[in-house]
């Protein structure tokens, strides 16, 4: 199946929501180097249903199963040397991954992945043209996930259990780590963009997005500004990282300092979450997702881990600042009462 992802007579929610599975293409250039050197159509046999079921027959349960117990005890070393945090659901992470993951694999084996032809960008030892895979049907798959967070959230109350509820994003990205060990290059290529997405689902409101965009018309400016701005996410995560990280050079915590793979990690999506919820706020008409959900969960995350609240206004200031740099000033009318009002309500919280 190909798709263009091209937005022409495409409804905004349809447009932002190609905008989302646009995050999930995948990086075939991590399979062309010198060391792996796989046949030119490594991922197109990967890729086929014959392929995807090999793939899929790659994860037991049990493998799963300890690949989940394994991440979530390191989660809760990570963590638990803080006096303040008692990380008793370390079970339960455990537990919603390994329920989470058979479905993602079985979605992945029975949904053709989207073809969107390129080209290699970077010159290897295999120079043809090959295409770069997607996430078919995003909307559908996390329809599929949706019950099993509910239900996640509704044992683990925000208020009361803000460890296990917030720790879940650390838990999928090292089981992703650990699952994904198991995997051929070209099988990796494939498959990550699908455990990145869960890490993300978890935690991003991409799909209320994608449903409230269903108010506003294609050609309204506040659209336009939202969905150029949200194709911008990642590179503006790394270049407001980049800032934040000179800024807070000599921080140090248990996975290291900001510089290290982990760290970084979680903190470039930390940063595509406040965008995203930004871009919530501006297309509702109010701060209310802010202020009653996002800083929310930052103040007890961040600072119940022992991360100085300080960070997070800088970064927030930051954040917004290179937002508005990004707009011209038509689009600055429309978005500074946004930016305004989230670095307000963080520098006051």
């Amino acid at each position: 199946m190909v798709n263009s992802f091209q937005p022409s007579d495409l409804s905004s929610s349809e447009r932002l929501t190609n905008v989302w599975t646009a995050r999930y293409f995948s990086n075939n250039s991590l399979i062309y180097t010198e060391a792996a050197n796989p046949s030119s159509y490594a991922l197109e046999d990967a890729a086929s249903i014959q392929g995807r079921r090999s793939t899929c027959r790659r994860f037991s349960d049990f493998l799963i199963e300890q690949s989940c117990k394994r991440a979530a005890i390191r989660t809760k070393d990570l963590y638990t040397h803080h006096q303040n945090l008692n990380l008793t659901g370390v079970s339960d992470l455990a537990q919603f991954a390994s329920q989470v993951y058979p479905v993602l694999l079985e979605f992945y084996q029975n949904h053709t992945p989207v073809v969107v032809p390129s080209q290699l960008t970077q010159p290897t030892a295999i120079s043809r043209p090959t295409n770069v895979f997607a996430i078919p049907e995003i909307m559908v798959l996390a329809d599929t996930l949706r019950p099993f967070l509910s239900a996640f959230h509704t044992e683990h109350p925000l208020n009361v259990d803000w460890q296990t509820r917030s720790f879940l994003t650390t838990q999928l990205s090292l089981s992703n780590g650990l699952l994904l060990e198991t995997l051929s290059p070209a099988e990796q290529v494939l498959l990550a963009p699908y455990f990145y997405f869960l890490e993300e689902y978890v935690a991003i409101p991409w799909q209320r997005v994608c449903r409230v965009a269903a108010n506003h018309e294609p050609t309204s400016p506040t659209f336009i500004v939202v969905e150029r701005m949200l194709s911008q996410v990642s590179e503006i995560s790394m270049a407001v990282y980049t800032q934040w990280s000179k800024v807070f050079g000599g921080y140090y915590n248990r996975r290291g300092q900001l510089d290290n793979p982990g760290v970084k990690h979680s903190t470039l999506r930390d940063f595509s979450m406040f965008q995203v919820y930004l871009w919530l706020c501006v297309l509702q008409g109010n701060l209310e997702t802010i202020e009653q959900d996002l800083v929310v969960l930052s103040a007890l995350v961040y600072r119940g881990i022992g991360i100085p609240w300080e960070m997070t206004v800088k970064g927030t200031k930051l954040l917004a600042e290179a937002i508005l740099n990004a707009l011209n000033s038509s689009e600055q009318d429309i978005v500074s009462p946004y930016t305004e009002g989230m670095v307000r309500i963080f520098a006051t919280r």
